[in-house]
């Protein structure tokens, strides 16, 4: 389970990602063919975003590859 501070810091490289590029929300939704709404709510919440929408952010969005990693 992810903690608060790590879903901020998700949602917290996103934004900066995207600012980085100099594209708007709109124009990141458009790239990643998903709605902008979707977006706003991995740059504030991403507590329940989906990985395949997280994937499409990261991935077609934002030119990066997203990891997951498990350690037991």
């Amino acid at each position: 389970m992810k903690t608060q501070h790590e879903i901020n810091q998700i949602s917290t490289m996103i934004r900066r990602a995207r600012s980085a590029q100099h594209i708007t929300q709109q124009q990141l939704a458009d790239k990643c063919g998903i709605a902008k709404s979707r977006i706003a709510k991995a740059e504030n919440d991403i507590g329940n975003l989906p990985v395949s929408i997280l994937r499409a952010i990261v991935e077609k969005g934002l030119g990066g590859q997203l990891q997951i990693t498990f350690s037991f």
